[in-house]
């Protein structure tokens, strides 16, 4: 017995070439959904895009390469998912970065600046760009993959923490 039915969903999952997104995608194709399989780099993308058709069948999974630091790379990845599937249901924001470990005293202000870029500002864009489309159907869900860490203090990845304790408020405040 199936828990839930995706089938004739698209789901756009970033980070998903590998770890919590890889396995998100894979579950969500294994639901019915078609998915798009994004990370920076293509190689990997295409290769678990490839294992979701062989699984589940041609056509289930595609792959777009998108940088999540880059606006640009983001609207290319809406606009090309709705250019093969047509609508964007379900968005997962799962790609998150983490150039610093260490005290925040030590933290430099461009890696402070590219956790907050990365973690919790393009998840603002992404969702920017999939959410009035939902709202005008009136269906659509939207997951920001956040961390216990958002929730707790942390001595090497204070920084990390603090997008991720953004993220959930910025999932509260939408």
């Amino acid at each position: 017995m199936e828990l839930f039915d995706l089938s004739g969903k698209v789901a756009i999952v970033t980070g998903s070439s590998k770890g919590i997104g890889k396995a998100i995608a894979e579950r969500l194709a294994e639901h019915g959904a078609k998915v798009v399989i994004s990370s920076r780099k293509i190689e990997p993308c295409e290769a678990v895009a490839q294992a979701i058709n062989e699984k589940h069948g041609e056509g289930r999974a595609i792959a777009i390469a998108a940088n999540i630091a880059s606006k640009d790379d983001l609207q290319r990845l809406v606009d090309d998912t709705r250019a093969v599937f047509g609508k964007i249901d379900i968005l997962v924001c799962n790609a998150a970065t983490n150039p610093y470990a260490g005290p925040m005293a030590g933290i430099t202000d461009d890696q402070f600046g590219k956790i907050l870029q990365n973690n919790v500002v393009s998840n603002h864009w992404l969702i920017q760009m999939v959410a009035p489309e939902m709202l005008e159907r009136n269906d659509g869900s939207i997951l920001i993959i956040s961390s216990i860490g958002g929730l707790r203090g942390n001595a090497l990845i204070g920084a990390y923490n603090i997008s991720k304790a953004a993220d959930m408020q910025l999932a509260r405040n939408l």
